[in-house]
């Protein structure tokens, strides 16, 4: 990845009219949805031990169908909770060391490269920058108001992580250098790797400056005037690498199907590890585990390319969300082992809001009636593609 007057084509968080403030979950304040309350946690784009997985899997084991969601922004999510949220529950979920911060557990949204620092493939090890500017965004009292939906991409060079939308980032672009962005690729600083963490808190003390008194502000993209002056970069790059899975060296990278976390993999994962890091694709990387993959892969985890959940996708649906016309994780697990062979993303939706589709094109089957009607759908769609 070079810098220069050219550019990679990424897709900035947009600007929309909003009536309402920023209300995404955290454990001091769930969201309540037909199911219950819904909590997130944030690491942050640091590793989470299996001892905290298996504690959330504790508060969750009276559910029918008990799991973690893994989301776009490397978090988990816990639904189905009391609501009101009790005390033992709250205690329980704190206790696990993934929400640090009472006042700043919500802006904790960091998505780093998963494997920096464990391949050759970038400029470095960013583990360190990751872990200081997590610590540097908690210890700046007036940051605790960039609200839940503020992303900050670390990318070590490879391309992975810049190409999600994201608010502030930073690409290493050679030993000890790098190119802080504001909103995208087009807007940017090349500094020190050392200085990059100082650069992103002041952008971001200045986007709540200018953001200030407006709930409707969630983004860069929505400021009336660009962040930082003077921009001395873009990024020229290749297109993003291919997402890994299986071995990588020595280490693991496995997909967890519709990106629910089951006591099965936990159970699995605690055999290998200590620890695993969440990806931005419902994927974990598990540091010296390669040589486990059969048995991960016996416990139900993705470690092949050719999986059908490599694609398939599906929104929350019945029970969980009100607004949907079907069980829309029961059909896909039903459709998974049908599923034509493929490489666009298939998603299934309960309702006309969609919500979790993929951000690049993808197959879209919307309340189907049975599984012999989505494979309809994915043919019909498909072939229209050819």
């Amino acid at each position: 990845m070079t810098v220069g007057p050219s550019m990679c084509r990424v897709t900035a968080l947009s600007s929309r009219e909003r009536r309402a403030g920023d209300a995404c979950p955290g454990v001091s304040r769930p969201f309540v949805a037909v199911d219950g309350s819904i909590v997130r946690l944030r690491p942050a784009g640091q590793p989470v031990r299996i001892d905290a997985l298996a504690t959330l899997m504790e508060v969750i084991a009276g559910q029918p169908d008990p799991s973690i969601q893994l989301t776009s922004r490397g978090a988990l999510q816990l639904r189905g909770l009391p609501d009101p949220l009790t005390p033992r529950v709250r205690d329980a979920i704190r206790a696990t060391g993934l929400a640090p911060s009472t006042t700043h557990e919500l802006v904790r949204n960091i998505v780093a490269s998963p494997l920096s620092g464990l391949d050759d493939a970038g400029h470095g090890d960013l583990r360190p920058v990751t872990r200081a500017l997590d610590a540097a965004l908690c210890a700046a009292p007036a940051l605790a108001r960039l609200g839940g939906r503020f992303l900050v991409v670390l990318d070590d060079g490879r391309g992975d992580v810049v190409g999600e939308s994201f608010d502030l980032g930073m690409v290493a672009t050679g030993p000890g250098r790098c190119v802080v962005l504001a909103g995208g690729v087009d807007r940017g600083w090349e500094v020190p790797l050392a200085a990059a963490v100082p650069r992103l808190l002041a952008l971001a003390h200045e986007f709540v400056e200018q953001a200030s008194g407006d709930e409707s502000v969630w983004h860069v993209g929505d400021l009336t005037e660009p962040l930082g002056t003077g921009p001395t970069a873009s990024l020229d790059g290749p297109p993003p690498p291919e997402r890994p899975l299986g071995a990588v060296g020595d280490h693991a990278v496995v997909a967890v199907p519709l990106g629910l976390l089951r006591p099965v993999h936990v159970t699995a994962l605690a055999s290998v590890t200590d620890r695993v890091l969440v990806t931005p694709w419902r994927s974990l990387v598990i540091e010296h585990g390669a040589a486990a993959l059969p048995d991960l892969e016996a416990a139900g985890l993705v470690t092949r390319a050719g999986s059908p959940w490599t694609r398939l996708h599906a929104c929350t649906g019945l029970p969980g969300c009100a607004r949907s016309a079907l069980d829309t994780r029961t059909l896909a697990r039903d459709l998974a082992p049908l599923l034509p062979s493929g490489h666009s993303p298939v998603h299934v939706s309960g309702c006309e809001r969609r919500c979790g589709t993929p951000a690049t094109a993808y197959v879209d089957v919307l309340t189907p009636r049975s599984t012999e009607e989505a494979l309809s759908t994915i043919a019909e769609q498909e072939s229209s593609w050819t």
